[in-house]
C-alpha cells in the first residue's frame, strides 16, 4: 500500500472532516495527514516538513491561501500545492495557477475519485519536474566541466603556439645571418679569385649564392607568415582603386616583360579593412598568378561583388589553372603547384593570404575562373571592426 504525506491547510472543521473521509475512501493508498488551520502554521509546516502534497484552502481568516502560495513561491518550497475553494471563482483560479498551484478544486464538487486523480497527477508532475531539474543540473555541471577543460586546452594551445612562434623567429634569425655571410663570402671569392677558378668552380659559386639567397628568402617568408598571425588589425575605410594602383606599380616591370594585361573595375564599394593586410593579400595573389600561370598567362583580372554580410574579392587569370584535387591544400604552408624543384617561391604566399583573410572573419577559396584559368576569391566580413 502506498503512503502519501499530506498537509491540509483548512480553517473549517467540517471541511476537514469531509476531506479526511474522502481520503479514506481512496483504495490502495494510506494518507498520513497533518492538519493546520491558519496562515502562520501553514508556513511553518511547509518550511520544516517534507510533504508529498499540500491541500490549501482559499479562506484562512485574516489571510488567504493565495498569500500562502505567494510565500511558498518566494521561499522556493518544493511541496506541490492543490488549491481548494468553496465555490468556483475564475479570477481566483487564474491567480492561484499563476502563483504556482498544481491544481484547482472546488470543494462543493469534490469526490474521492476527483481528489485521488488530482493528487496522483500532482505528485507525478512533481516527480517529473525533479527528475528534469536533476538532469539539467547534471548537464550544466558537465557543460561547466567541458568548458573548463576547453579553456585549459586553449590556454595550453596558445602557450604552445607562442613557443613555436618564438622558436621559428629564433631559427629564422639563426639561419639568416649565416646565409648572408655565406653569400657575401662566396661573392667575394668569385670576385677576387674568379679568374683562377675553372667553369666547374664558378658554377659551384653560383649555386652556393643561389642557395644562400633562397635561404634568406625562406627566412623572410617565415617571418611574414608568423607576423600575419600576430600583427593586430588597423581597420579603416579603404579605396581599393588606390590599393590596386599601388599593386600595379609594384608589379609593373613583370607585367611589361611578359606583356600581361591587368584590369580591375573602375569603381569599388567602400570597404573597411586593414590596408597593409589587403595590400599583402592582393600582392600575394598577383604574385601567385605570375608564378604558376604558365607561359600562356596573358591576363590578370580583379573582381568584386558583395552579399548581405560580406564583400567578395577575387584575382583571376587565363593561365594553366589549378588542378581540382589541389584546390583545398594550396592554402597550407609550403604547398606549391607542379614540380616543386621547378616551381618558384616558397609555398607560403597563399598560406599568408588565408591567415590575413581569417583575421577579417572571412574565407578564401580557389575555383575555375571566368578567364579560363585559376580564380582565387576571398571574403571580408562587413562587420569587421
Amino acid at each position: 500500500m502506498n503512503e502519501i504525506k499530506v498537509l491540509l491547510v483548512e480553517d473549517d472543521a467540517d471541511d476537514h472532516a469531509i476531506i479526511q473521509h474522502l481520503l479514506l475512501k481512496i483504495p490502495n493508498t494510506r494518507f498520513l495527514m497533518d492538519w493546520v488551520t491558519h496562515y502562520d502554521a501553514a508556513l511553518k509546516s511547509l518550511a520544516t516538513h517534507n510533504y508529498d502534497v499540500c491541500l490549501l484552502d482559499f479562506h484562512l481568516g485574516a489571510h488567504d491561501g493565495l498569500e500562502v502560495l505567494a510565500k511558498a513561491g518566494e521561499k522556493m518550497w518544493e511541496t506541490p500545492i492543490i488549491f481548494l475553494t468553496g465555490q468556483g471563482e475564475y479570477e481566483v483560479d487564474i491567480r492561484a495557477m499563476n502563483l504556482g498551484a498544481s491544481d484547482y478544486l472546488v470543494k462543493d464538487q469534490l469526490t474521492a475519485a476527483l481528489l485521488e486523480r488530482s493528487i496522483r497527477y500532482t505528485i507525478g508532475r512533481e516527480i517529473s519536474r525533479k527528475a528534469l531539474q536533476k538532469a539539467n543540473e547534471e548537464l550544466e555541471m558537465r557543460v561547466q566541466e567541458k568548458t573548463a577543460d576547453l579553456a585549459k586546452a586553449n590556454r595550453q594551445l596558445r602557450q604552445e603556439s607562442e613557443k613555436i612562434k618564438l622558436f621559428a623567429f629564433s631559427v629564422s634569425h639563426d639561419l639568416k645571418n649565416p646565409a648572408i655571410s655565406l653569400y657575401g663570402l662566396t661573392e667575394r671569392l668569385f670576385k677576387n679569385y674568379g679568374d683562377k677558378l675553372d667553369e666547374k668552380g664558378k658554377t659551384h659559386c653560383e649555386h652556393i649564392m643561389a642557395s644562400a639567397r633562397q635561404i634568406s628568402t625562406l627566412v623572410e617568408g617565415i617571418n611574414l607568415f608568423i607576423a600575419s598571425k600576430k600583427t593586430p588589425l588597423n581597420i579603416e575605410n579603404l579605396d581599393l582603386v588606390e590599393t590596386l594602383a599601388a599593386i600595379r606599380a609594384e608589379f609593373s616591370e613583370r607585367f611589361r616583360s611578359r606583356n600581361l594585361e591587368w584590369s580591375y573595375p573602375s569603381t569599388f564599394p567602400l570597404i573597411r579593412a586593414d590596408r597593409i593586410c589587403l595590400e599583402r593579400i592582393f600582392g600575394n595573389l598577383v604574385d601567385n598568378a605570375l608564378k604558376y600561370g604558365g607561359d600562356q598567362l596573358g591576363r590578370i583580372q580583379v573582381g568584386v561583388s558583395e552579399t548581405e554580410h560580406y564583400w567578395i574579392l577575387s584575382v583571376s587569370d587565363d593561365g594553366i589553372g589549378i588542378r581540382t584535387k589541389s584546390r583545398d591544400r594550396i592554402f597550407g604552408p609550403f604547398m606549391r603547384e607542379g614540380n616543386v624543384q621547378q616551381s618558384e617561391g616558397l609555398g607560403l604566399g597563399l598560406a599568408i593570404v588565408k591567415e590575413l583573410v581569417g583575421k577579417h572573419k572571412g574565407k578564401v577559396w580557389a575555383q575555375s575562373g571566368p578567364l579560363g584559368g585559376a580564380s582565387i576569391s576571398f571574403s571580408i566580413a562587413k562587420g569587421t571592426s
